[in-house]
C-alpha cells in the first residue's frame, strides 16, 4: 500500500459517519448499523451504545468484533468498487469516571456533535473499538491486507 492509498483509507475513515458492527451471539453473527467517531490516539474507534441495542449486550459478553466503513452507493457505477475498511478489533467499556472517557466523549463529539444528548442519558456507554487487523479495498482489484501496526 504507498501513500496515496494510506492517505485514501484515513480520508474514508475520517469523512464516513457510520458503519456496520458485526459481533458474535450464541456463537451466530449479528450486525448492526452504528455511528463512530475517532479516538484521540486517533487509531481507535469510537461507538455509544444504549442498553436497549442488542449488540450491547453482545460486545460486553464477547468483545471481538469488526466494523464495515464503506463509502455510501450513489447508484451508478460498480458497486464492488466502492471503497471500504473492515476493521476486525476488540471494544472495551468505558469507564465514565476517569479523564480517558471525557477525551473519548470529547473526540467522539467533535465528529458526531448531535450526540451530546445521549451523554445525559444513564443508559448509554462509550466503547473503544481496538484495529488488531483489516481488509482496506480501494477500489476494483486493490485490495490490502492490514496488521495493527498499520493503523
Amino acid at each position: 500500500m504507498n501513500e496515496n492509498d494510506r492517505a485514501e483509507l484515513r480520508k474514508l475513515i475520517i469523512n464516513c459517519r457510520q458503519a456496520t458492527l458485526a459481533v458474535v451471539e450464541n456463537n451466530e453473527p449479528f450486525a448492526a448499523m452504528v455511528s463512530y467517531g475517532i479516538d484521540a490516539d486517533g487509531v481507535s474507534l469510537l461507538i455509544q451504545l444504549s442498553n436497549l441495542s442488542a449488540h450491547k449486550r453482545q460486545l460486553l459478553a464477547q468483545p471481538r468484533c469488526s466494523v464495515l466503513i464503506c463509502l455510501p452507493d450513489t447508484g451508478t457505477g460498480e458497486v464492488s468498487a466502492l471503497p471500504r475498511i473492515a476493521i476486525q478489533g476488540t471494544a472495551i467499556r468505558l469507564d465514565k469516571t476517569g479523564p480517558v472517557y471525557e477525551a473519548a466523549k470529547n473526540a467522539y463529539l467533535a465528529k458526531l456533535p448531535t450526540s451530546a444528548i445521549m451523554f445525559s442519558l444513564p443508559d448509554f456507554d462509550l466503547f473503544r473499538i481496538t484495529p488488531q487487523s483489516g481488509r482496506y479495498v480501494a477500489g476494483f482489484g486493490r485490495a490490502f491486507t492490514l496488521t495493527a501496526a498499520d493503523f
